[in-house]
């Protein structure tokens, strides 16, 4: 004899409602025979979907689930698809069916089986959630659980399935989630997310992360248009914040961090050298000096004079970053006037070039003094010559007097006042430089040649006077 305790009114009401534990039913005495006469009242149970007649068999006699009743209950409960009018009640019925089971390995073997087709589905992630909270899934579906959260951008449902039950990503997963993040530009947040789901005493991953380091940095070419923000893109803000996240976790490989200061350097840009500057102070990068002098160079090819104080303290050492500025100056002083937007603006940047870096060389001052000279600028000459030893070259020299020579001529000047340009230069030159007489002579000549004019004679008078007072 079976002993029923199914009420007929609700079991349509449990096929209508959410199903909800109910202790309502008229209690019923448990036969002399025991409870074995009552387990059939689980099926019908089952068959009417009466969910608080369930609910009163495991309460008062702690009847649950078999297995197969538990597999027939959650697939029956899982409908084509979770739309928002079907999903509440489906996944109360779930969860009801989870909480009904018999904890045993074949009811185990059920949810595991079930929760393969929730994720064929891709459809409820709560269904997934509720799954791992019954703690019946087996180590393999519990990784399959952690993947499809992973895959999905629920990370912190990821990380608490890692911390309940010491689950973690292997290196290939670990690779896959960080290329795809990396490729997409995913947030700092979602980076630091998936780097705390690996075992962090997994050699492979270990390993893995630091190939991901170097790959990562080698990745753009020197100068290429995306490092110099030429294509309009944040392609360096996603390559910087990658880069910091995996070392900021501990990841190192100082290979890919000194390729990654090249590349910062490489921007041309304040916060591409301001990131040069953190990694060599805070992970011991390096970069080859003459690269770093390429960089001085393009800095002042391109008119950004304000990245040179930048790039210089990214030298290894103190005679690098001389020799370095000493060549960048020597290369400005070479530019045109039309470089700077004219002599006045050229003079300005340069005195200024001077006094900030406090060193040259005879070549940058020299050059600076002939430019001094070609624009009679003899103030500015004067100082070069007295404060950094710059000495005008005999060829300048000639030059200017045949300039000069030919202006007074045109003029028709008669005063010897006239000449004070023109005699000027003759301080600002190396008296013994072996190649002054030559250049001395050659200038007495044309000029003898020239027409004559007033000043003419007193022009070669002084000339001569001067080559005579010269040494040997």
């Amino acid at each position: 004899m079976v002993y029923s305790i199914l009420c007929v009114d609700h079991c349509d009401k449990a096929e209508t409602q959410d199903p909800k534990p109910s202790f309502l039913e008229a209690p019923v005495q448990i036969p002399p025979q025991g409870l074995d006469t009552v387990r059939p009242s689980m099926d019908e149970a089952l068959s009417a979907n009466n969910f608080s007649a369930m609910w009163q068999l495991k309460s008062r006699y702690g009847i649950t689930l078999s297995a197969a009743q538990l597999k027939e209950l959650l697939w029956q409960s899982l409908p084509p698809s979770f739309h928002w009018y079907v999903a509440p009640s489906a996944h109360n019925k779930i969860r009801m069916a989870l909480e009904l089971m018999t904890h045993d390995d074949a009811s185990k073997w059920v949810v595991c089986d079930f929760l393969k087709e929730v994720l064929k589905r891709d459809q409820s992630e709560t269904v997934v959630k509720l799954l791992v909270a019954s703690k019946m899934l087996s180590e393999n579906a519990l990784k399959e659980t952690l993947n499809y959260f992973i895959s999905k951008g629920r990370f912190d449902d990821a990380e608490d399935i890692k911390e309940q039950y010491d689950v973690s990503i292997n290196s290939a997963k670990l690779k896959g989630e960080l290329v795809k993040a990396y490729e997409s530009g995913k947030s700092t947040w979602d980076l630091k997310h998936i780097l705390s789901l690996y075992d962090k005493d997994n050699m492979p991953c270990i390993v893995t992360l630091r190939d991901i380091l170097k790959t990562v940095a080698m990745q753009p070419q020197d100068y290429s248009p995306e490092l110099l923000g030429q294509n309009h893109s944040n392609f360096f803000d996603n390559y910087m914040g990658f880069i910091n996240t995996l070392l900021s976790h501990g990841v190192r490989e100082q290979m890919a961090v000194d390729v990654a200061m090249t590349k910062a350097v490489s921007t041309l840009s304040h916060k591409g050298l301001k990131w040069a500057y953190e990694l060599k102070t805070n992970y011991q990068a390096k970069m080859d000096p003459a690269k770093l002098r390429v960089a001085m160079d393009r800095a002042v090819d391109l008119d950004k004079l304000f990245l040179l104080e930048l790039i210089t303290p990214l030298f290894a050492n103190g005679k690098d970053a001389e020799v370095a500025i000493i060549g960048s100056l020597e290369s400005l002083a070479s530019k045109p006037d039309q470089y700077f937007g004219g002599y006045r603006d050229a003079k300005k940047t340069l005195k200024e070039q001077l006094e900030r870096i406090g060193c040259w060389s005879s070549k940058a001052v020299n050059t600076l003094i002939k430019r001094a000279v070609e624009n009679n600028d003899f103030s500015w000459a004067n100082e070069l010559s007295r404060k950094y030893n710059a000495y005008l070259d005999p060829e300048t020299l000639k030059n200017h007097i045949l300039k000069e020579a030919n202006y007074v001529k045109r003029r028709g000047h008669t005063q010897p006042d006239y000449l004070a340009d023109l005699i000027a230069p003759l301080q600002l030159i190396e008296r013994d430089n072996p190649g002054l007489p030559n250049a001395i002579q050659t200038a007495v000549d044309q000029i003898c040649r020239m027409e004559n004019f007033p000043l003419q004679q007193c022009i070669i008078d002084k000339l001569i006077e001067f080559s005579d007072s010269l040494p040997g």
